[in-house]
């Protein structure tokens, strides 16, 4: 059951700052980034909140300037989402968004937002103190009938940070690639992709990270949590590995985790964009043209019993 949705009008958010204007991808140099992976506590957001600033330290210490946290890093999935519950939760976020500005720090991350009597499950977009935008997860994970819990969002975010232009999806969206492939027309240079993936399917997880950052020629930093919870639907327990990945616009493996609970570290480096979408020109080739004659019907979501007789 959801309750009370709808009524936190009063609970302030980071309030946006002026867009940043980067340098160009050649100009830039390479950066420290981070995957801040850890076990997050269903419903507890003071317990989750503390290992994030922890986190948040232990990754500007090592020299991070981007900083990618787990899928709905302050609630976990919860049976029931309570007015309480989202308020602790923006209050932890807004935390996070001080912290980034004190730490000089881009951080993608987030929890449950209420609004007009729905809830989503979103990420936020931080730079340095400010808010450049959330996202609303797009694609919600049927086999859990996630859509009992939150309401899908149907806006891409891509920003430019002081980083460099960063696109943001969450968990499920990386196996539909044509969101990914929006920010590449967009001219993203990192994906970064908060996790809740289960061990059970690692394999696709780590998969689907390096085809999305090779078809798309970007970095994709991808975060995953460690720990276990029981499933919401069945009640069966899930294990998460805590393997989260840094891939180069080539499919190399930066940097991986494998279940420890600390920053992942890895060095994004803007050239390697810039050096790969001039050797292999994938955008100059594309044939959006020609793309929509034989996409018909199933582009607009003709199901695929459907399509053929």
């Amino acid at each position: 059951m959801l309750a009370n949705a709808g009524i936190l009008q009063d609970v302030e958010e980071p309030i946006p700052g002026p867009p940043v204007v980067p340098k160009t991808s050649q100009e830039r140099a390479a950066f420290g980034c981070a995957c801040l992976q850890f076990n997050v506590k269903r419903g507890d957001v003071s317990h989750n909140r503390q290992l994030a600033m922890d986190g948040l330290h232990a990754a500007a210490t090592a020299g991070a300037k981007l900083v990618v946290l787990p899928e709905l890093w302050t609630t976990s999935f919860v049976k029931e989402i309570s007015d309480t519950l989202v308020a602790a939760s923006l209050a932890a976020e807004a935390d996070v968004c001080q912290l980034s500005g004190e730490l000089g720090l881009v951080v993608v991350g987030g929890g449950i937002e209420a609004s007009e009597g729905q809830f989503y499950n979103r990420a936020q977009l931080f730079d340095h103190g400010r808010s450049l935008g959330s996202y609303r997860k797009m694609h919600l994970f049927s086999p859990i009938a996630e859509s009992r819990l939150v309401s899908a969002g149907d806006q891409p975010l891509v920003a430019d940070t002081s980083v460099g232009r960063v696109g943001v999806a969450i968990c499920y969206d990386i196996r539909f690639p044509e969101l990914c492939r929006y920010y590449f027309c967009q001219d993203a240079e990192v994906l970064a992709v908060p996790s809740q993936w289960p061990e059970a399917r690692s394999t696709h997880w780590r998969t689907l990270l390096k085809a999305r950052a090779i078809e798309n020629q970007l970095f994709v930093v991808g975060c995953n949590r460690t720990g276990s919870e029981t499933s919401l639907k069945h009640g069966d327990a899930l294990h998460f590995p805590g393997d989260s990945r840094i891939i180069d616009p080539m499919g190399e493996t930066i940097s991986g985790g494998a279940g420890e609970d600390e920053p992942i570290l890895g060095e994004i480096a803007p050239r390697k964009v810039k050096s790969m979408r001039r050797i292999l020109p994938i955008d100059k080739d594309r044939r959006p043209e020609i793309y929509g004659k034989f996409w018909g019907d199933a582009w607009h979501g003709t199901p695929v019993s459907q399509r053929r007789p």
